[in-house]
């Protein structure tokens, strides 16, 4: 599977796959349902609303902000149409970190030819990953063996 993808998609896929590992094993799953889903709200709740203006001041993740990757809709294609800018923290997991992800694994990125923006939102996802992991309260706790 990993053949078609850049060096950028692979390491970020791999960190993302350690952080929800890591999660899912030490409470952060949804309470909802009975599959282990991660609970990415929960992680970013905890990271707190200056963790996202951390990131918006640091202009690291600027596509991602602004322009979020969309989701695949049998009927319409790539949705939202016009994509509205990421304003809070759990929209940053959400609908920004997650769903590059999604779009990596599922086959909406990298399949066909990269655009510059795929390439950003994968670096910017990544760079988003590596400071949560830094950043989070139980930092320590939680991630000591990512050293």
């Amino acid at each position: 599977m990993n053949a078609h993808l850049p060096a950028h998609a692979i390491a970020f896929t791999q960190l993302f796959a350690r952080i929800e590992h890591t999660l899912r094993r030490n409470g952060y799953s949804r309470e909802n349902i009975d599959r282990a889903t991660v609970n990415w709200s929960k992680f970013a709740r905890e990271l707190g609303e200056p963790f996202f203006e951390y990131v918006q001041a640091s202009q690291q993740a600027t596509t991602l902000i602004s322009e979020p990757p969309r989701i695949y809709y049998r009927e319409h294609g790539m949705q939202p149409d016009i994509q509205e800018p990421i304003t809070a923290v759990v929209p940053l997991f959400v609908r920004g970190v997650c769903q590059v992800r999604h779009n990596i694994v599922h086959g909406e990125k990298y399949v066909e030819s990269a655009r510059p923006r795929d390439d950003a939102l994968v670096l910017e996802a990544n760079w988003v990953l590596q400071e949560a992991v830094r950043r989070h309260k139980d930092a320590v706790a939680l991630f000591a063996a990512f050293g």
